[in-house]
């Protein structure tokens, strides 16, 4: 096309232009440079609009547009662009069509390797409740606004995230978020030296504190330009496509961004999964890309609760293929419709239960997935579903219209068994609630954890179960008690005895020791020294 010179410089204005909307365009949609992303066809489809209207601009401007029998005839290059995107549609169905479940089913039901495993031997005895996290996100958000507010330098400045990751640093388990600029405006004025600290969450004692840094995240979601996290991981690694990015600590307690870095398994648009992770320095903006076996042990969540889900679904749904998935549908399970987290050891585990496709009100087992690793185990334990548990704590308590928290699966004397929190309307943890499940017409609830646990194991002896610990475990000896404290902690109060040979014991209270002075002979029982589980043969 031949263009005279006195319309050369709208022509070239023309095409500033177009550069210019495909490069904002890029700016602020991200998108990865992998054909194996649907942000990347919507972002090519938008960069061959923005062409084939320049080309259309240029060509009116030069005179090259011209109407035969009433018919706009396009110009070779818009024709051309119009082939290609035609092609690209093409594509896109084809290789859609390939990656579905329709001819993939094996690729999708394939994407996980289930163990079977034995709840009862594999999963813990919890011999008291007061040290599992039953905290979830919604109270640890009140919580954690309640502490940023008592900080008058920072409160009028940022905000509390509402995303918490929950992390077990060292074995303890902690919810993590950090703080956010409060508009873009504080960001002008804060971003210099950037965002001061996070908020670390006990969710055992339901406690929180405020996590000063000497170095100060510079880069977050609520920052903009470079400095916004998803510009800044894009710009890391312009290829890649991302999953979820979650805000975590390391043992040292320094902050980094950890997002999961996603590739295709069935054809290119079928089956996406975890192929490793892009680790950002949430202070200095450094990036580091591990691979799946290479990933370092202080980060906890690579797979998200909603991947786990879906790919035990793809199991669960096609492992006897599409079409009985659709049809008569033998065999099929799938999660339920939340899931909750569980720390083992120095690991998060997400949990959910698993029920038939025909009927959603009962569990056929549980899958318990380490967040880390992605390892997936099934444990065979049919009971009451996750919300049914939850509406049979509420009924136990109708009269106060308390709110059950999704709740945390832990194994008492063998059984597996729902432990929860009732909030009131204000989100105020009022009473606990432990329901089993198995059998969920047993349902206990108390105003502490300790009460609640011994109300608990009292039912089960009731009901006839047998504590499952190790009979050589167990020590039983009867001790000379020099004198008794009682410390009150969170709502509960704990027992310390001291007996004449200067051992010290700790137990949940019980109004029988009111009954026990000094001189007193008492018989405990535990299986780790100076931890009681149980009392009896009070002698005076």
């Amino acid at each position: 096309m031949k263009i005279k010179i006195k319309k050369f410089p709208v022509v070239l204005i023309l095409c500033i232009l177009a550069v210019l909307v495909i490069g904002i365009a890029y700016y602020v949609t991200l998108p990865p440079i992998n054909p194996c992303s649907p942000d990347f066809w919507a972002f090519f489809f938008l960069v061959l609009v923005v062409l084939g209207v320049a080309s259309l601009l240029i060509s009116a401007v030069c005179g090259k547009i011209i109407i035969v029998n009433q018919k706009l005839k396009f110009p070779v290059f818009t024709k051309i662009l119009l082939g290609i995107a035609a092609l690209a549609v093409v594509f896109i169905v084809i290789f859609s069509l390939i990656s579905s479940q329709i001819f993939r089913a094996k690729t999708y039901s394939d994407m996980i390797d289930l163990r079977d495993g034995d709840f009862a031997s594999e999963i813990p005895l919890t011999e008291y409740v007061t040290d599992i996290a039953l905290m979830d996100s919604e109270s640890a958000r009140i919580i954690g606004a309640r502490t940023l507010g008592t900080l008058s330098d920072l409160v009028s400045q940022y905000t509390v995230s509402d995303s918490y990751t929950q992390i077990a640093m060292q074995g303890v388990p902690y919810k993590v978020s950090p703080l956010e600029y409060a508009s873009f405006f504080k960001w002008l004025q804060n971003s210099p030296s950037g965002i001061p600290g996070y908020v670390k969450v006990d969710p055992v004692n339901f406690e929180a504190e405020f996590i000063r840094l000497e170095e100060f995240i510079t880069v977050s979601p609520s920052a903009f330009l470079g400095k916004d996290l998803m510009r800044a991981l894009r710009f890391a690694a312009p290829t890649d496509m991302f999953g979820t990015v979650f805000f975590e600590i390391d043992d040292e307690g320094h902050p980094y961004w950890i997002a999961s870095i996603m590739k295709p398994n069935a054809g290119w648009f079928g089956a996406y999964d975890v192929s490793g992770v892009l680790v950002m320095d949430a202070c200095t903006g450094e990036a580091v890309r591990y691979a799946l076996g290479e990933i370092p042990a202080w980060i906890d969540i690579v797979y998200n609760g909603n991947l786990i889900c879906q790919k035990y679904d793809w199991y669960g749904m096609l492992k006897n293929g599409y079409f009985n998935s659709v049809l008569s549908q033998t065999g099929c399970t799938v999660t339920t419709d939340d899931f909750g987290y569980k720390i083992i050891g120095d690991d998060v585990y997400v949990y959910t239960g698993v029920t038939s496709v025909s009927n959603d009100e009962a569990n056929v087992g549980f899958i318990m997935v380490n967040s880390r690793t992605g390892e997936y185990t099934y444990y065979t334990v049919p009971g009451a579903e996750e919300y049914s548990a939850m509406a049979a704590a509420e009924g136990s308590v109708q009269q106060y219209r308390y709110t059950a928290s999704f709740p945390s699966l832990i194994n008492v004397d063998g059984e597996a068994t729902y432990i929860m929190v009732l909030k009131d309307a204000n989100g105020i943890v009022k009473m606990y609630s432990m329901v089993n499940v198995t059998n969920y017409n047993i349902v206990v609830t108390s105003e502490t954890q300790s009460e609640v646990f011994q109300k608990y194991k009292a039912r089960l002896a009731a009901a006839g179960i047998e504590d499952t610990a190790d009979p050589d475990s167990i020590i039983e000896e009867t001790i000379i008690v020099d004198e008794i404290l009682y410390i009150p902690t969170d709502g509960n109060t704990t027992a310390y005895i001291r007996s004449a040979s200067g051992d010290v014991y700790k137990t949940a209270f019980d109004e029988a020791l009111l009954l026990v002075g000094h001189g007193d002979s008492l018989t405990v029982t535990y299986t780790v020294k100076g931890e009681i589980t149980a009392l009896r043969s009070f002698v005076k």
